[in-house]
């Protein structure tokens, strides 16, 4: 007697090959998730200023890691005190402009510009500019002494006919900036301020949508000053600036140079 299972059974066993199948297709031809991978850092909404107050006499230190790793600063320069020890002789900062770096004004004696006369600020202010333009510099920026400026500051640095003013904090300022007589800055690199931090710096900013990260920086030595930056941290940041500028799009750019702007004839005291 032949055994004919009913045909409920059958169909159960039909249907249970049948999505055991469609699983094993399943299986095999979805397609798997790529593997992320990393992605290198950008910096195309970012500018990078390097400024050096004062002109020290150890910022010379830094020329040949300026130059190796085609990035340009920006060094305030204190045009009465220039020669004197302790600070950059003339034919240093002649040195260092004709590698493409800038020369900008940073008053006669270094004198804090707030509660003084419109004369004593036109003497401060226009003759220290006058200096550097008879030395043959492109005089186009300035930096406030401390940082203290007022109105009658800032008027008196236009009329002096400078094209910016840098101030000391607040930063990162924007490109083009909202105020060129007071142009914000990021913190001051101070002797404890390590390679990471600057790097950091210039990260937050890209992440914030970009902007303009002008870095204030004054003595280049280890201990000496605590507005220092030891010259070995210096070169391990500039090495990467040059890296993520011929790398990653970032761009350094003296403060004359993101500005622009025409040469301002000089003005007597």
């Amino acid at each position: 007697m032949n055994f004919h299972p009913p045909k409920k059974i059958i169909n159960f066993i039909l249907c249970a090959f049948l999505l055991l199948g469609c699983r094993a297709n399943a299986s095999t031809s979805a397609p798997q998730p790529a593997t992320p991978t990393k992605q290198s850092l950008s910096y195309f909404n970012t500018t990078v200023s390097l400024t050096f107050d004062d002109g020290d006499a150890d910022n010379y230190l830094i020329r040949e890691t300026l130059k190796a790793n085609n990035l340009r600063a920006t060094f305030y320069v204190i045009s009465g005190k220039l020669g004197q020890d302790g600070f950059l002789t003339e034919a240093q900062v002649k040195d260092l402009y004709a590698d493409g770096n800038e020369i900008g004004g940073h008053t006669l004696n270094h004198t804090k510009l707030v509660n003084l006369s419109v004369e004593e600020l036109r003497k401060e202010i226009c003759q220290d500019r006058l200096n550097l333009l008879s030395y043959g510099f492109k005089a186009t920026s300035f930096a406030y002494p401390y940082g203290y400026h007022d109105a009658q500051v800032r008027q008196v640095v236009q009329d002096c006919g400078y094209n910016s003013a840098r101030t000391v904090a607040d930063g990162p300022e924007s490109l083009p900036p909202a105020a060129p007589f007071a142009l914000k800055a990021m913190p001051f690199i101070v002797q404890d301020t390590t390679f990471s931090k600057m790097m950091r710096y210039v990260r937050d900013v890209e992440a914030g949508g970009g902007g303009w990260a002008i870095f204030i920086f004054h003595h280049v030595c280890a201990g000496c000053d605590q507005y220092a930056v030891e010259y070995e941290t210096f070169v391990k940041f500039a090495e990467w600036l040059g890296q993520q500028q011929t790398n990653n799009g970032l761009t350094i750019k003296t403060v004359d140079e993101a500005l622009g702007g025409e040469l301002q004839p000089g003005v007597a005291p």
